[in-house]
C-alpha cells in the first residue's frame, strides 16, 4: 500500500533562485577574467620570444660584420666627444652607441654632440651600413610579419603582392673599452628595442639620480609634475660622468641596469629597486622608455 503523505512539496523560493543566479554570476565573471589575462601573458611571452630572438640575430649579425672593429665605432672610442675631457688611454674611456637609425635622425655625425640624448657617448652610425634599406636590414627584426584577420599576410592580395613587416623590434649596441687604447679589451652589449619611434628621436630621458657601488637603489629626483615613464621591468642607462683630475682626462659609465620595482617618496622623488647592484656610483641617469632588453657580451662574445 502507498502511503501518500498530507504535506504538499514546498517549491523553490524566489530567494534559492536569486542566491543560485549570484553564485553562477560570480562563477563566470571569475571565468571570464581568465581570458585577458591569458592574452596579456600571451602578449608577454610572444614579445619575451621576440625580443631573445632580435638579441640573438644583433649579436650575429654584429660578429659577421665585426662592429667592434668597425672604422667609425674605432675611431670615435679614442676620440674626445665634444665638451668633455679627452679619453685615459691606460683606463676606461667613453662608450659608443652604434646606432644608425638615431645617428642619421641626430645628424649628428661620428662625433657629434648629443647631449640631450645619451651625454657622453656618441651616437654614431657604419662606414659600411648607410642606406636606410640597409639600415633597416641590419638593425631590426625583419623576421616578424603582419597578418589580416583572414589569416593571411596583409598585402598579399593587392595588385602588387608583398610581405608587411612592420619593424616593431630594431636595435643598437653599446660598444666599450676597458683600456681605450687596447682593441683587445672591447665589451659589446646588445640593446633590444619594442616600438621605439624611428622618425624622431624620443623615449630617452635624462634625469639627476644618486645611487652608490655595489648597492641597487637608485633615487631619481624630478621637476614637481614631470615624473618619468618609469616602471617595474624599464631599463635606465647610467651616462654619469667620471673626471680624472689627476691626468685631466675622463669617461662615462654607460652601463644599463633593469628596474624590479619602484616607489615613490615625494612629489619629485622616486626610489629604484634594480635587478643588479650598481657598477659604480651613480648621479646621472638616462630613462630607456623603449628598451625590453640588454644583452651584456663582453670582451670575447661570439653568435
Amino acid at each position: 500500500m502507498i502511503v501518500r503523505s498530507s504535506r504538499p512539496r514546498s517549491a523553490v523560493t524566489l530567494i534559492e533562485v536569486l542566491t543560485a543566479i549570484f553564485i553562477m554570476g560570480v562563477g563566470l565573471l571569475a571565468l571570464l577574467a581568465l581570458f585577458p589575462l591569458g592574452a596579456l601573458s600571451m602578449a608577454r611571452a610572444v614579445r619575451d620570444d621576440r625580443a631573445a630572438a632580435a638579441g640573438s640575430n644583433a649579436a650575429s649579425l654584429a660578429a659577421a660584420l665585426d662592429f667592434r672593429n668597425n672604422k667609425t665605432v674605432t675611431t670615435a672610442l679614442t676620440a674626445t666627444p665634444t665638451g668633455f675631457a679627452a679619453p685615459d688611454m691606460t683606463g676606461a674611456g667613453y662608450p659608443v652607441y652604434l646606432d644608425p637609425f638615431y645617428a642619421t635622425l641626430l645628424s649628428a655625425g661620428p662625433l657629434g654632440a648629443v647631449a640631450n640624448v645619451t651625454p657622453g657617448l656618441p651616437r654614431v652610425g657604419t662606414d659600411t651600413i648607410l642606406t636606410a634599406a640597409d639600415i633597416a636590414r641590419f638593425f631590426s627584426f625583419t623576421d616578424e610579419i603582419v597578418f589580416d584577420r583572414n589569416g593571411e599576410p596583409s598585402g598579399s592580395n593587392s595588385a602588387v603582392p608583398s610581405v608587411i613587416r612592420p619593424g616593431t623590434y630594431t636595435w643598437a649596441y653599446v660598444v666599450r673599452r676597458s683600456q681605450t687604447g687596447s682593441p683587445l679589451l672591447t665589451e659589446v652589449s646588445v640593446v633590444v628595442y619594442a616600438n621605439r619611434g624611428l622618425d624622431t628621436v624620443r623615449g630617452e630621458d635624462p634625469q639627476t639620480a644618486s645611487g652608490t657601488a655595489g648597492q641597487n637603489v637608485v633615487n631619481l629626483t624630478f621637476a614637481a609634475g614631470n615624473k618619468p615613464n618609469i616602471r617595474k621591468g624599464s631599463w635606465i642607462l647610467d651616462t654619469t660622468y667620471v673626471p680624472n683630475a689627476g691626468k685631466g682626462t675622463g669617461s662615462v659609465n654607460g652601463y644599463f641596469y633593469q628596474v624590479a620595482n619602484t616607489s615613490d617618496v615625494d612629489a619629485t622623488t622616486v626610489t629604484l629597486e634594480l635587478e643588479s647592484n650598481l657598477r659604480a656610483n651613480l648621479s646621472n641617469v638616462v630613462v630607456m622608455e623603449n628598451v625590453i632588453t640588454v644583452l651584456e657580451r663582453g670582451t670575447a662574445w661570439k653568435p
